[in-house]
């Protein structure tokens, strides 16, 4: 998973360090924002994650290259609107409240689901039990970590409010809306007292 989240962040630390690539604070806010987002995905691999097996090389490469992409045409969008008229409502300070609740709510949801596999063994040598997670909002919808994954990167598209941004912050929501009804049906299969009024990804929605 280093490799998929390394790249990425590098990319987005060094465009600091490109002279113009980064021109303007609207730019500079986006910049660290992808920065920390990934630098927060670096850590949660190293200190909170615990994983059952391994990816192979050419699935991380792929995932690997579509951050890498993401990041750095998110970046250039910028550099290209720098130019432009100021949008007529400038959402950059709500875009980084957004992505400030997103990158939290995402953590914290990931340490509950790190904490649920501590105590079901999950980083031992003996057969998988697998538990409903608990805690949070885990108790209104199967996947409260992808919800704010999708609410962080909405975030970047309001600092950044470019046309690119929003189409990415989009096509995250739709992939993770997917990801999350699947899970939930996996949940369904693998428990048959699994509740009916836990949702996917939107408590009492979705």
């Amino acid at each position: 998973m280093l490799v998929a989240y390394v790249p990425a962040f590098v990319a987005a630390a060094a465009s600091f360090a490109v002279p113009g690539a980064v021109v303007g604070v609207r730019a500079q806010v986006l910049s660290a924002a992808l920065t920390v987002h990934f630098l927060k995905r670096i850590l949660e691999v190293l200190f909170i994650h615990q994983y059952s097996g391994s990816m192979p090389l050419n699935t991380a490469a792929t995932i690997s290259s579509s951050y890498l992409v993401i990041t750095a045409t998110m970046i250039y969008a910028q550099h290209l609107a720098a130019g432009l008229p100021d949008p007529p409502v400038d959402l950059l300070y709500p875009g980084v409240a957004a992505f400030a609740v997103g990158i939290a709510g995402n953590f914290y949801h990931h340490y509950l689901l790190s904490q649920l596999r501590n105590a079901a063994g999950g980083s031992g040598g003996g057969e998988r039990q697998y538990r409903i997670p608990t805690g949070g909002l885990f108790g209104l919808a199967a996947c409260p970590h992808y919800l704010f994954e999708i609410v962080g990167f909405f975030g970047f598209a309001m600092i950044a409010q470019t046309a690119h941004a929003l189409a990415v912050a989009s096509g995250t929501a739709a992939y993770l809306a997917g990801r999350s009804c699947a899970t939930r049906r996996w949940y369904e299969s693998k428990f048959e007292d699994f509740p009916d009024s836990i949702k996917a990804l939107v408590p009492y929605i979705l």
